[in-house]
């Protein structure tokens, strides 16, 4: 009786959850179907808005939240929500003191909340993209950008994150996984690449060789004092550097200007000259230990390619896209990372805007790094399986632009074998089920909302 009245609780608790989330979709839906749909457009606002662009700034604003609910799989199953807040402004020079071709970036975000990946799943790659390093207000860039030489050179200086340009693609932000969003989470895994929260000095070329041809030249100041919990960014000194990292890619991208079916290649590679360090276990003592380690690299090839338009009028179509890395160190966790997918624009004629994304991704890990768990999971927790090599995880969505200021992204992602390594569970002695998960994202841009013009 006692086993009869739990699987009921189970039964009515998942029934809840979702329940919860039909509510919100339904929710969100119905407001954007109202009044509401529209800009506020608060006068005042809207007033001063229109005149700081004139003379130059423009203001950023937007909230994003994202739900995910483990259906199934996991360490347990349950359902968590982060939320994200961004605030900035761009200042064209040109307007403001004429210097032309020069600009000044600012970007304030804070990042709240509790991941699935963490508390229900035990994985190390998150289902929430805006989750991760630094969950609380920072300052993320603070930058000036001068354009040289007719637009073909374009250099920047200050605080800016490396997630930016490290296999990097405006596509990727289609998509709710950790896996992939702004960029794969993988290369902070295999080097000091900092989260895109956290911002540290830096300094950026693209250079223009042919109208479809650039070059990507950059350097990152690493310091991990910026990724402690109490720093926001907003020590601007050199304290707690301890080294750098180099960036270098080539870029071949079209446009519609110039291609019916626009496409990117790029190759690039990620120098880092910093200190680590990696796992090891020691046989005498069956333990877990770490050891130091200076100086790793990435190098990676991205692609997409538009290979269907159903109208030539219009910019609805669909793209393929692929992504994949490699490692040449054995201290590094992983030796490659491989993804692929499908992001179709306006899969309806009556909703030029919407999409639907699909994602599957790789993280394959080095045998030495899995005889490291396997050795610690069999003479310590007692367990016997061996961890698994690839950890694949997937996503299918689907983006409502609902408004000029709203978009609904329901989202289901499965993750294959997951790690163990979220880090707020001990090592599993087992390996952990495939996971199973809803998600639902939601981004309201505020400076659309209230009628600011907005980049």
């Amino acid at each position: 009786m006692a086993q009869k009245s739990k699987n009921v609780v189970l039964e009515y608790s998942a029934w809840t959850r979702r329940s919860l989330f039909a509510g919100v979709v339904g929710l969100i839906t119905g407001l954007a179907n109202t009044a509401f749909a529209q800009d506020v457009r608060i006068s005042p606002l809207s007033g001063f808005g229109n005149t700081m662009a004139e003379h130059g700034i423009v203001f950023n604003s937007s909230y994003t939240g994202e739900f995910a609910d483990v259906l199934s799989g996991g360490e347990r199953q349950g359902s968590n929500y982060a939320y994200m807040i961004i605030g900035g402004a761009d200042a064209d020079l040109g307007k403001l003191a004429g210097i032309d071709g020069g600009s000044l970036h600012i970007e304030f975000k804070e990042r709240s909340g509790y991941s699935v990946a963490r508390n229900e799943i035990n994985n190390s790659t998150g289902l929430q993209g805006i989750y991760g390093g630094g969950q609380t207000y920072h300052l993320v860039i603070l930058t000036y950008e001068q354009k040289l030489f007719r637009n073909t050179v374009d250099l920047t200086v200050g605080r800016y994150p490396l997630a930016a340009d490290l296999i990097a693609d405006p596509i990727y932000y289609a998509f709710q996984s950790s896996s992939i969003y702004v960029s794969p989470i993988w290369s902070a895994f295999v080097s000091n690449e900092p989260s895109p929260q956290v911002t540290n000095w830096a300094g950026r070329a693209v250079i223009e060789t042919t109208r479809d041809t650039h070059i990507l030249l950059g350097i990152y100041d690493n310091n991990p004092v910026a990724a402690l919990p109490a720093h926001h960014g907003f020590d601007l000194s050199f304290g707690g550097s301890n080294g750098a990292q180099g960036l270098v890619e080539f870029d071949y991208q079209t446009s519609f200007a110039d291609d019916r079916y626009p496409r990117r290649f790029d190759i690039g590679a990620l120098i880092d000259r910093t200190p680590y360090t990696y796992s090891s276990y020691t046989v005498g003592s069956h333990s877990l230990g770490s050891v130091k380690g200076y100086g790793r690299s990435i190098i990676y090839f991205q692609a997409k390619q538009m290979v269907y338009r159903p109208d030539m009028t219009s910019h609805r179509g669909l793209t393929l896209f692929g992504v994949a890395a490699i490692t040449p160190s054995n201290t590094q966790t992983s030796s490659l990372f491989m993804g692929a997918g499908a992001f179709y624009l306006g899969p309806f004629a009556s909703r030029p805007n919407d999409t639907i994304g699909l994602l599957v991704d790789d993280t394959h890990y080095r045998n030495s790094y899995l005889n490291t768990l396997y050795n610690y999971r069999v003479n310590v927790l007692g367990g016997s399986e061996k961890p698994s090599a690839d950890m694949i995880m997937g996503e299918l969505n689907y983006n409502m632009v609902a408004t000029s200021w709203l978009n609904v992204m329901p989202n289901f992602q499965y993750v294959v074998h997951p790690d163990g390594l979220g880090g707020l569970y001990p090592y599993p002695r087992r390996n952990i089920s495939s996971a199973f998960v809803f998600g639902l994202e939601f981004n309201v841009n505020i400076a659309n909302f209230v009628g600011l013009p907005s980049a």
